[in-house]
């Protein structure tokens, strides 16, 4: 019966092992993403305003109703990109916001079919960004950095923006 046990609890613990995922690594200069593959490998990238002048959001205290809430897409930075293959297997690779990538960021076509540029530049401090594509389950990923290079992110669940 020990033994029994001893295999089943070896095979939940090997299955476990094998099923965990990476997490996204985000900073205010890149992106590495482990669930890019050479068919899924889509990242999206948005400037974020508040919806109204009066509305404050606390980045220490923001939780994913407040963002969902009170923040609006800039239409001036909003890019995506399709990440190509440059020799680094897509789940390990750097993807930069101020360096070259070896692909061109693009604007959604209803706002600007033909733009296209190598980098988007240094994201801008105190401002909210929303970032796409990161994840199988559709999660959001909105991203503050403060005034001293340090990085908040929230994570929205896609059962979270899609009946909000």
């Amino acid at each position: 019966m020990k033994t029994i046990a001893f295999i089943l609890s070896l095979c939940i613990i090997t299955t476990n092992s094998c099923n965990y995922k990476d997490k996204v690594i985000i900073t205010s200069t890149y992106i590495v993403n482990p669930e890019w593959k050479t068919n899924d490998n889509s990242v999206s990238i948005s400037k974020m305003i508040l919806k109204n002048d009066s509305l404050t959001i606390d980045p220490a205290k923001a939780t994913y109703k407040d963002l969902l809430s009170k923040l609006e897409e800039d239409e001036s930075f909003t890019f995506y990109g399709n990440v190509k293959f440059n020799g680094t297997e897509y789940g390990e690779r750097k993807v930069y916001f101020n360096k070259p990538n070896g692909f061109y960021w693009r604007r959604p076509h209803h706002i600007d079919p033909n733009f296209s540029v190598e980098t988007i530049g240094k994201l801008d401090t105190n401002t909210w960004y929303m970032l796409g594509g990161l994840s199988t389950e559709k999660t959001l990923y909105y991203i503050q950095i403060n005034s001293y290079d340090s990085l908040i992110i929230i994570r929205v669940p896609a059962s979270a923006w899609t009946n909000f």
